[in-house]
């Protein structure tokens, strides 16, 4: 711009002596996306069911702080639990597996979840193992491989 004379006061000729650390420059770049087509998708109605625990930072009218989201892969068909306390996350799946068993009568095949620690996992993986149910641990918050759930539960947060 100096050079056509269209900016007045700085010299962009100049050597500044300034330089690009390692950081600043990966701190500027995109992750790479995921491809569409590697995820494992549902088949059949509650053929693979996602769940996540979050909380929204807001306590509700009931006293509830946190939530549990269920969706159904197939339909994405979305199930919401509010819950006191955490220990609850238990209690909540057997009611929705009750619930799926009941109406529709199918069984959940898989469920997807992470591996944040916020379920009782030997509970968890008891009720898995007795009805047969197959588990997907992924990486926590990580947006690549939990993009359902993550997005819905973004979704949930912002609207309440």
């Amino acid at each position: 711009m100096e050079i056509n004379d269209l900016l007045e006061g700085m010299d962009l000729n100049r050597d500044h002596g300034l330089s690009l650390c390692d950081g600043c420059v990966y701190g500027k770049h995109h992750c790479t996306p995921f491809p569409l087509s590697g995820g494992s998708h549902a088949n059949e109605i509650i053929g693979l069911v996602h769940i996540d625990l979050s909380n929204p930072m807001v306590t509700s009218h009931g006293k509830a702080k946190d939530f549990l989201t269920l969706i159904d892969d197939f339909f994405k068909k979305t199930f919401f639990y509010t819950m006191k306390i955490k220990l609850g996350v238990f209690d909540k799946l057997k009611v929705f597996k009750a619930l799926i068993e009941n109406q529709i009568r199918k069984k959940i095949k898989t469920i997807k979840c992470d591996g944040s620690g916020e379920y009782n996992f030997e509970n968890f993986n008891t009720l898995c193992k007795e009805n047969g149910i197959v588990t997907k641990i992924t990486i926590p918050y990580m947006l690549e491989h939990n993009g359902v759930i993550e997005k819905k539960n973004q979704i949930l947060i912002e609207n309440v």
